[in-house]
């Protein structure tokens, strides 16, 4: 029976035709229609009350053209200090878990909702000659702010810095972490992860931000008088223009107000939305049907034809790799050092392993077992599981050691490429982190892309990339990387059937000569049985069972285990007599004379027979009668769920089903042969 998979994605939603629209009703429709009005009026008064003839002598007039030149260098400056401040300030609100955050965060949007005239004061009594660090400022390095530019400058970053914060915290809420973590797998360290992936990820975020917070800043009045004055020349912004001009001028004022509309639509319409949009990475919307998968891989293990600094033996060239192969002969290199694996995590997943070099270990387990907990905590990225000891072929125990300093590439199941780098970029990474330089990174990189049969696909971004090609590229960006640990987290789920077989064998070729040890989470007992050489069982965060794929069918010790193998299985208790009286009050018979006290009848879904009468015959049977719940479609067989005491799966041939005039409701005997029970403890 098929393991439990994740379901596909869901697409994204669409807007609806113009056809299918819904109106909206009237009681929503009319205050609707009034707040829009509301609204407009006063913005519209503007435009009506312009002064058109003399527009252009009162803008160019001296005192405007000054105002407008010291509010374009106070605005500036005011947003360079809120990128400098206010870009960290929305990461650690957006990524970080700490005591007073909630504060903090308040503290952020006081400055939007206070008055003006109040900011302005609280500047005073915090910045002023007299305030709680203006004092300080003053006696020991002569610096004043109020009443000065760079007094403006800080009333209005002061104002403006929260709608730089709360635009770029929505952001960088909206971005998955997994990007930044595979970033940190593959070596780079937080800064550069956050320069490098983050603050790429999130431009439109910090862009809209940015642009709202200088808009602020230009248009902030209340707040710079109170704290800088009304100096021409010096703090007399145009918004303070605008105020001086009522008082004499009021189609003046009307005019240079017109301005201050103008530029703020303009940064408006130049964002058209963008600040409610969350940041997105898709690996468009390909299929993988032939081509999708892996691929089929170049001949040969990995150690008979990589380039120099790869990590791994470079013997040769590949021939079916042709315009990524690098110019002259390639020096042999030595054999590349092995990195067994040692560890003991503890927590919310319990696993000891003890792996020689070249081991695949696949991890199976039900939903919320642990097995992705398993592989963060040997990753260092969270703190719910702790990898107390981790030995990678030295004796430093990596426990203490930072994530990116591991060495442990991670292939989530979506891949996590990064959305803004090729193909040929993503895969680099790793040797970029690793001081690579650029040229030989890149050639390495290619060279892994033809590898897994993408090299032709090397400058696209991900989001021109089917779901099967993006897997292959996550795959050689890991694999580029030279870990010392490989763990990979379902990475056929998101392919179809199709696929999938072309894939576990491109999946073992390429993993036949890694000279670590690979994990492998997956749901398909195919995938744990073709791809491992063992398994571990994990349920409800601890160790079940670990052993070899042949030892995990014959004895599995999780009924779990045994359904996604195909099998039955009952927990229950044996007597002396190897008669196995199970939890649900039935009983079997065993042919083993010394079965363990507790433990797992498992049975085989081909091992049980299906009748219409009672069988009859010499042979030891387990004999009882059921009713079919259930048909279904196993390859080319059939299986037969059959209510009774037990309940029990059957397989048979479709020819058999129609001999017995099988159907969902019809009366069966079901019979098991005592040598096909099996008593496993647990």
């Amino acid at each position: 029976m098929a393991g439990l998979r994740r379901g596909p994605r869901a697409p994204p939603l669409r807007r609806l035709p113009a056809a299918v629209r819904i109106r909206p009703p009237l009681a929503l429709a009319l205050p609707a229609a009034l707040a829009v009005a509301f609204l407009l009026l006063p913005l519209a008064g503007i435009l009506a009350r312009t002064p058109w003839g003399t527009l252009p002598s009162r803008l160019t007039s001296h005192e405007v053209t000054q105002a407008l030149t010291l509010s374009l260098t106070v605005s500036a400056w005011a947003l360079l200090l809120s990128l400098a401040l206010g870009v960290p300030l929305a990461w650690l609100l957006a990524r970080a878990n700490f005591r007073g955050k909630a504060f903090v965060r308040c503290l952020v949007m006081l400055p939007m909702v206070l008055p003006p005239t109040v900011a302005g004061v609280a500047l005073l009594q915090g910045y002023g000659r007299r305030g709680v660090i203006g004092t300080c400022l003053d006696s020991w390095f002569g610096i004043t702010l109020p009443f000065s530019t760079t007094g403006a400058v800080i009333a209005s970053a002061f104002v403006a810095m929260p709608f730089l914060v709360i635009s770029l915290e929505g952001s960088l809420a909206a971005l998955h972490p997994r990007y930044e973590e595979v970033a940190t797998t593959l070596g780079a360290t937080p800064l550069r992860t956050f320069r490098t992936i983050t603050l790429p990820m999130v431009v439109p975020g910090l862009f809209a931000g940015a642009a709202l917070c200088w808009a602020r800043a230009l248009g902030e009045f209340g707040a710079t008088i109170t704290f800088a004055g009304n100096l021409p020349g010096t703090t007399q912004t145009l918004p303070l223009q605008v105020y001086l001009l009522l008082q004499d001028d009021p189609e003046g004022a009307t005019a240079v107000s017109l301005l201050l509309l103008a530029i703020a639509t303009t940064v408006l319409i130049s964002l058209r939305g963008r600040w409610l949009q969350t940041p997105t990475a898709g690996r468009g919307r390909g299929g993988t049907g032939p081509g999708g998968g892996l691929g089929a891989p170049p001949s040969g293990s990995w150690g008979s034809d990589l380039r120099p600094h790869s990590g791994y033996a470079a013997q040769g060239t590949d021939p079916a790799v042709n315009h990524a192969a690098p110019e002259g002969p390639v020096p042999p290199r030595p054999r590349p050092t092995e990195h067994p694996l040692r560890t003991t995590v503890t927590g919310a997943a319990q696993a000891t392993l003890d792996a020689k070099p070249g081991t695949t270990i696949a991890v199976v387990g039900p939903n919320g077992a642990g097995k992705t907990t398993l592989l963060r905590a040997l990753l260092g990225l969270t703190t719910r599981a702790t990898a107390e000891t981790l030995h990678l072929g030295e004796d430093h125990n990596l426990a203490t050691t930072p994530a990116h300093h591991r060495r442990i590439a991670w292939v989530p199941q979506d891949g996590a490429l990064f959305p803004r780098l090729t193909a040929l970029a993503n895969t680099a990474y790793g040797l970029r982190t690793q001081g690579v330089p650029r040229k030989e990174a890149h050639r390495q990189a290619q060279h892994w892309l033809d590898r897994l049969g993408v090299g032709g696909l090397a400058h696209r971004r991900p989001a021109h990339l089917s779901g099967g090609q993006a897997q292959r590229v996550a795959l050689a960006r890991a694999l580029a990387a030279r870990p010392r640990l490989l763990l990979l987290d379902e990475p056929l789920a998101a392919l179809d059937q199709s696929a999938r077989a072309h894939v576990r064998q491109a999946l073992r070729t390429h993993l036949a000569g890694f000279p670590g040890v690979c994990l492998i989470v997956t749901h398909d007992p195919v995938e744990a049985v073709s791809l491992a050489d063992h398994v571990l069982v994990m349920e409800d965060g601890r160790t079940l069972q670990y052993a070899t794929p042949a030892e995990l069918t014959r004895r599995p010790r999780s009924p779990w285990v045994a359904r996604m193998l195909g099998h039955n299985a009952w927990p229950g208790s044996a007597t002396a007599d190897g008669t196995i009286l199970l939890d649900n009050g039935a009983s079997l018979t065993t042919a083993d004379r010394n079965p363990p006290a507790t433990g797992l009848a498992v049975v085989p879904a081909e091992a049980v027979s299906v009748h219409i009468t009672r069988p009859t015959g010499s042979s030891p049977r387990n004999v009882w009668q059921g009713r079919v719940r259930e048909l279904t479609a196993q390859g080319s067989r059939l299986r037969v769920l059959v209510d009774g005491e037990p309940e029990v799966v059957a397989e048979i041939t479709p020819s058999a089903a129609a001999d017995l005039a099988l159907a969902e409701g019809t009366a069966v005997w079901v019979s098991v042969k005592a040598t096909e029970v099996t008593f496993v403890p647990t």
